[in-house]
């Protein structure tokens, strides 16, 4: 394998650059690393999971709170109704009999008692009116405050889910770019070093990485010992003893 060795002016250190065939190696596993940042991309997005949550309970309580607010209404509703109607009936009946129409002395006396009968009918609503006009108000309110949460969270979740679908279309291409990149990429690796890095790979999410601050696993932090970095001048294929991952080190003084 062809490597590149600059010697400098003291003989304890060199400027070492990485061989062809594990620069290639190195390409495929930027590859490989943009793959596992898209996927980790993807798992991560965010389509509004946490405000879906949120609206799932609100709907449970709007279901309760809410149908409690619409009965007490609709209830209301139909008492003034049924009083209305009573207070037409009176108005009529009072109508024919102070209108001179009814003159008979016992039509007037059955007019008067149906009056009565209806006035007491009407009586006979207003407890519930009372407490009605006092119950409904405050369940509105839960409902009016109920409805702006929930369609203030129908629309973030909604924009987030946009935005997801936009990030995720792009994150698509990106991924269908790469899968076809990778194939030609391999292919100009050296088959029993592409052999190592795949079994690897099975074992690690990565199976590369490369050498920080002259010395360190870039994978792991580990502070590299002189064999290990001599063996890499050879153009050894060289793992870390932590990590087990392929040390790639491009340039650097060791």
């Amino acid at each position: 394998m062809a490597r590149c060795l600059v010697v400098v002016a003291s003989s304890r250190y060199a400027l070492y650059m990485a061989s062809l065939d594990l620069l290639r190696l190195w390409k495929l596993h930027q590859i490989d690393e943009k793959v596992i940042e898209i996927r980790k991309r993807a798992a991560s997005l965010d389509a509004g999971g946490a405000e879906q949550a949120k609206l799932d309970l609100l709907m449970k309580q709007d279901a309760d709170e809410g149908a409690k607010a619409r009965a007490l209404s609709s209830e209301l509703l139909d008492e003034e109704l049924a009083q209305k109607s009573i207070d037409d009936k009176i108005a009529k009946i009072e109508k024919d009999l102070f209108g001179g129409k009814i003159v008979n002395a016992r039509e007037v006396e059955n007019y008067q008692r149906e009056i009565l009968a209806l006035h007491r009918q009407r009586d006979s609503h207003d407890p519930r009116l009372l407490e009605l006009y006092e119950l409904v108000p405050p369940a509105k309110a839960i409902l009016e405050k109920l409805t702006k949460e929930i369609d203030g969270l129908k629309k973030v979740i909604a924009d987030k889910r946009k935005a997801a679908l936009i990030v995720k279309a792009e994150l698509e291409k990106a991924y269908g770019e790469l899968g076809k990149a990778r194939p030609e990429s391999a292919k100009l690796v050296l088959p029993q070093l592409l052999s190592r890095y795949e079994s690897i790979r099975k074992n690690h999410q990565t199976a590369m990485t490369e050498i920080v601050k002259g010395r360190q696993c870039g994978s792991c932090g580990m502070s590299l010992p002189e064999r290990t970095l001599a063996l890499l001048q050879e153009d050894k294929t060289i793992t870390c003893e932590a990590c087990h991952r392929i040390l790639y080190y491009s340039e650097g003084v060791v």
